[in-house]
């Protein structure tokens, strides 16, 4: 009998081209250790793998990536920043998209500077990292993302020509040191840019051009849609950048792309610049809170920990304190939009108006906007939500229902606080740490907005009740409900109370008609007749209410006879499912197959004639379904927001400007 061996070298025969997953974690090692040169040095950065892997790098689209060239304009001092987009001339691909071109006209580049603004880390804002630019990644990251060659044309004064520099990644397929190609002088402009200057009479004595070239991975390859992707979200992520009034403005400059000045676009629409602003007065947005934290970031020796704490005296800001990283002020503002300021566009509608636009502005935004440096980063809608959190101080935050669109929060912060904020070095997100959102409770924000979600959700529930009168309910049932009324009547027996739950449905009974007797000032017998018809008429009712620890749904007896079945809004089913279904194309014959699911499920609880199956049913929507189906719908967020996402259509408000559910 042999003895195994330990240690024994695999074999490495026809590993060469075989799949990764037939060979041993040794023999994949192996594999890829061969494809080394023998004068190998092992280089920090290994240039073919390191370049594959920057470009699948997540910027979301092709704004996101553009961003980091227009924020290096910005940052340089440029007044003007044109975007000009290179067509195709003939062909399958006539009409799109084959060259981008950010020109501005800032002070330029020398030419060593611009061959090391090409290499990741080669910025020159390291030390002074109190605008926009710090990290030195943005020219290279974001232009590999979107294509493969890139070239950056630049000159400090007319009286020289243009110096070019470029990185096309596919010169770059060796392991090992590689290095940026040395800059080529006097070169002239691509023919597309020198018509565009011409054109504009722009004369361009000073400045950088950054071309992108047959761009592969554009979000849209058509020039009326990609321009118009650029202006919506340069619109918004530059607006106090771009405002013209100087109580707003920050800087000085103006962003045109393809001929088209971009406008400011605030999404709280309290910039009077901003595109659909109205003064409040006119029943614009008004200002409903806002508020400055002075804030310290301090380390603790002793144990390594960061925390964030509140400047509570003047005193605490002492910039030789050794412990102390950075001061800044946090300002939460927080906007509050009227009835009728925001609304769906319903498909029948044939005019577009402001309020529409304005919708879809909030349709992407609806959260909290953060805003570095005048410079927005990321509207995040991830308030801490579990149940631990506020047990741990980080707030109670309401749930983002259809009512947040009809509010919003704002953080402004400087670029000295970045750690606070967790800014990544492509300036697309932010990850709060914990401290921020304990401050935020310790001032009260979180019963802030729930203020603004409960005042919303008063005002549109009075507006409601106004419709209503107890004699004359005119609510017609949904095609859900008659379906199931429909249903019952097809089987010839109604659904029957069980008989230990007929004492409790009838008490409740009572006391409503009691207190719609007095609301009303009607007899009592005429509100117990209205209620009674109303009850027989529509036997099934889907009714909504918010409770924040409560399962996606529940069950109940309404009026003698009437199923309700209660649909949770503080539930990521109906925040991140139900209310959604209706803004989809065919989505009412979907939200009626599931009030039908729903209604159908309530019928079977209700019903049971055994109080332990009863029971069971209540324990299995509670402590089974409900949490797994949160949980479920988290994971299912986390894979959104890492992966291509395709925005719905517009959601259906009815004719009071609530969202049709």
């Amino acid at each position: 009998m042999k003895t195994p061996t330990c240690g024994k070298k695999p074999s490495t025969t026809g590993s060469k081209n075989m799949d990764d997953r037939l060979l041993t974690e040794i023999e994949r090692q192996r594999k890829y250790l061969n494809r080394l040169p023998s004068d190998f040095t092992y280089p920090l950065f290994n240039a073919k793998q390191a370049i594959q892997s920057q470009r699948a790098s997540g910027y979301r689209d092709t704004a996101s990536a553009g961003r980091e060239i227009v924020d290096n304009a910005i940052e340089a001092g440029a007044h003007q920043i044109h975007i000009v987009l290179d067509t195709e001339k003939e062909g399958n691909l006539k009409g799109s998209v084959r060259a981008v071109a950010f020109i501005d006209d800032g002070p330029g580049m020398l030419p060593q500077m611009a061959r090391y603004a090409m290499s990741w880390g080669g910025g020159s804002h390291f030390d002074d990292p109190s605008f926009i630019g710090r990290f030195g990644f943005g020219l290279p990251n974001a232009s590999i993302n979107q294509t493969k060659t890139t070239a950056v044309y630049t000159r400090t004064d007319g009286q020289n020509g243009f110096t070019k520099v470029w990185l096309n990644i596919d010169d770059y397929n060796e392991y090992g040191m590689q290095t940026i190609h040395e800059p080529e002088e006097d070169v002239e402009l691509p023919k597309f840019v020198q018509s565009y200057l011409s054109r504009n009479h722009i004369t361009l004595n000073h400045g950088t051009v950054v071309v992108w070239d047959k761009p592969d991975r554009l979000s849209f390859r058509k020039v009326a849609s990609l321009k118009e992707h650029l202006i919506n979200d340069f619109g918004v992520t530059y607006r106090y950048l771009l405002a013209t009034d100087k109580r707003d403005r920050l800087n000085d400059f103006e962003l045109i792309i393809e001929g088209t000045r971009v406008s400011p676009v605030d999404p709280l629409f309290l910039l009077p610049e901003g595109r659909y602003y109205l003064p409040e007065e006119d029943g614009g947005a008004h200002l409903a809170y806002e508020h400055s934290i002075p804030v310290k970031y301090v380390r603790n020796h002793e144990s390594g920990e960061r925390h964030l704490r509140r400047v509570e005296e003047l005193s605490e800001i002492d910039r030789s304190d050794d412990e102390a990283i950075a001061f800044g002020i946090i300002l939460v503002k927080v906007s509050r939009f009227p009835h009728n300021f925001i609304q769906g566009r319903n498909v029948k509608d044939k005019d577009i108006t402001d309020a529409n636009r304005r919708f879809e502005i909030r349709k992407t935004r609806r959260g909290m906007s953060f805003v570095r440096a005048g410079r927005e980063i990321q509207t995040f809608d991830a308030f801490p939500r579990k149940s631990k959190d506020e047990g741990e101080g980080l707030g109670s935050w309401p749930a983002l229902l259809a009512y947040a669109y009809h509010w919003g929060i704002q953080i402004d912060f400087q670029p000295e606080l970045d750690d606070v904020f967790g800014i990544t070095n492509d300036k697309q997100s932010v990850r709060p740490t914990e401290d921020f959102w304990r401050i935020l409770a310790e001032e009260n924000i979180d019963d802030v907005l729930r203020a603004q979600q409960s005042k919303l959700q008063d005002e549109a529930d009075m507006r409601r009740r106004i419709q209503l009168d107890i004699s004359t309910i005119s609510l017609r049932p949904t095609r859900a409900e008659e379906a199931a009324r429909d249903a019952d009547a097809a089987e010839g027996r109604p659904p029957q109370i069980p008989q230990y739950e007929r004492d409790t449905v009838r008490d409740r009974f009572d006391a409503r008609v009691s207190k719609e007797a007095e609301r009303t000032q009607k007899p009592l017998e005429e509100v117990r007749q209205a209620l009674l018809a109303e009850a027989k008429r529509k036997p099934y009712q889907i009714v909504y209410e918010d409770s924040k620890h409560g399962p996606f749904y529940e069950p109940e007896w309404g009026d003698p006879g009437q199923i309700h079945v209660k649909l949770n809004r503080s539930h990521p089913f109906y925040a991140e499912i139900y209310s959604k279904i209706v803004s989809l194309n065919g989505g009412d014959e979907i939200k009626d197959g599931i009030d039908i699911l729903l209604l159908t499920l309530a019928r079977a609880e209700l019903t049971s004639e055994d109080k332990d199956m009863r029971d069971w049913y209540e324990a299995q929507r509670e402590d089974r379904w409900s949490p797994y189906l949160k949980r479920a719908i988290k994971n299912l967020q986390q894979r959104r927001q890492h992966g291509t996402t395709t925005e719905g259509q517009n959601e259906s408000l009815d004719e009071n400007g609530e969202v049709v559910i």
